[in-house]
């Protein structure tokens, strides 16, 4: 396609937008870059934060959801989450075990395929009123929310459209939700109805793809991974902190992301001298826990390791581009396929990456097929690598990144846009 030439097919695209709306990594990619490719994108939202204009048309349509609606009706003030908010209205800890129960249980019943069943109305509507006042030629629907995929199913219904359903976290086989055996044998009931009318099933990692093959079949499951805008991409590079800086963004979960292993490391080298105290910071922007508080208080570390809270994504950017060493935190619990939307921010931000603690997983194979950094599964292996970046940053002030480029743009929203394109292409013809 030509400059300044008009798309000539389009997609409506329902689902989230990162990072004004949770679990939206794939939407601005596709926004952005499936003109390029010949599509036209318009996407159907949730509302957006006052003055946020995007270079792309969306479709904001509002509904509250369940989570909100309860908070309302038990005159919670939303601090901190629903469950922390809840725990305060009933005076007892949001840690305890009864608390943990009842909050998942209340979930399971109340949200229901999930918790926007008022704005998947609003939007089905507002979905309609589209195909009839304009032409479409496929739909992709993206979630978390469930209720994308729902919204989707009843536009192929009606119109015919080709419909690609997209799943970077998978429904009823996501292990990372906490809900019981009732609960997902009807999410699973739910999910092989809805899904039966779609004509491709889309997801980021080939495990993930082999999961969703055992459910609605092999050869209707394709695998599109995920990936970082080609703009962000540090290739001046930015300058670096004068501190051995270690940065992690990103959320924690007991077992599966926490970072007891690399505070382990960092007390060892601390102790044996190999290490400047004087000169090692460590950076935690996301969520503040205060179990994870207790690690860093419990390994002697609170002078040298701060948790800095939730900060804007751009800052979030700034802070990766300027650390000397970019962290993945891995738990015991091995989750089989599942790889964060950060790991691709990293590579944007071209620093190196070093992936602490936990079992062999598709972070480490990545890490070595674009040469961004190290897996560390042992202690002795974290020592080594942090005591060999400690060592070149003394020698020259930096830390330096190795990535091959032609292997880490193979990650891009472009390249994901044109496989979507090419998906698309071949299953409207």
């Amino acid at each position: 396609m030509t400059a300044g030439e008009a798309p000539g097919r389009r997609v409506l695209v329902v689902g989230s937008i990162w990072p004004y709306h949770s679990g939206g990594a794939r939407v601005p990619g596709l926004a952005k870059y499936l003109p390029e490719c010949g599509w036209e994108p318009v996407v159907l939202a949730w509302p957006l934060p006052p003055a946020v204009r995007l270079p792309y048309r969306v479709e904001v349509v509002g509904g509250s959801t369940v989570g909100e609606n309860l908070a309302h009706g038990l005159h919670l003030d939303g601090e901190g989450g629903m469950r922390r908010s809840l725990a305060r209205r009933l005076h007892v800890s949001s840690e305890s075990e009864f608390v943990r129960m009842g909050f998942t249980v209340m979930r399971e019943v109340l949200e229901y395929p999930d918790g926007y069943r008022a704005w998947r109305r609003a939007a089905l509507q507002r979905a309609l009123e589209l195909l009839r006042d304009e032409h479409f030629d496929a739909v992709i629907s993206t979630s978390p929310p469930i209720s994308t995929h729902l919204i989707a199913a009843e536009l192929k219904r009606c119109y015919g459209l080709t419909w690609v359903a997209d799943f970077p976290h998978l429904w009823s086989q996501d292990h990372g939700v906490p809900y019981g055996r009732v609960r997902r044998s009807f999410d699973r009931h739910l999910e092989v109805r809805t899904l039966s009318g779609a004509d491709v099933l889309t997801t980021i990692v080939p495990p993930l793809a082999e999961q969703l093959g055992t459910l609605h079949g092999s050869g209707r499951v394709v695998t599109i991974e995920h990936g970082f805008d080609p703009e962000r991409l540090n290739t001046r590079p930015d300058p670096v902190t004068k501190e051995f800086t270690i940065t992690y963004t990103g959320g924690w979960s007991a077992g599966v992301r926490e970072p007891l292993m690399t505070l382990a490391v960092l007390r060892q080298l601390l102790d044996r001298g190999e290490v400047d105290r004087a000169k090692l910071r460590v950076r935690f922007y996301g969520p503040a826990e205060r179990w994870v508080q207790t690690q860093i208080e419990g390994a002697g570390l609170q002078d040298v390791v701060t948790q800095y809270g939730r900060v804007p994504q751009t800052e979030a950017f700034a802070r990766q581009r300027e650390s000397q060493v970019l962290l993945i935190p891995k738990g015991d619990t091995a989750l089989e396929g599942m790889i964060s939307s950060k790991f691709y921010e990293y590579l944007a931000a071209r620093r190196p990456i070093i992936a602490i603690g936990g079992h062999p997983d598709i972070v480490n194979e990545k890490l070595l097929e674009t040469r961004a950094g190290l897996a560390c599964e042992t202690l002795e292996q974290a020592a080594e690598a942090l005591r060999s970046h400690y060592k070149e940053y003394v020698a020259s002030g930096v830390v330096a990144c190795h990535s091959n480029l032609d292997a880490v743009l193979k990650y891009s929203h472009r390249e994901m846009a044109r496989q979507f394109a090419r998906l698309l292409e071949k299953a409207t013809a």
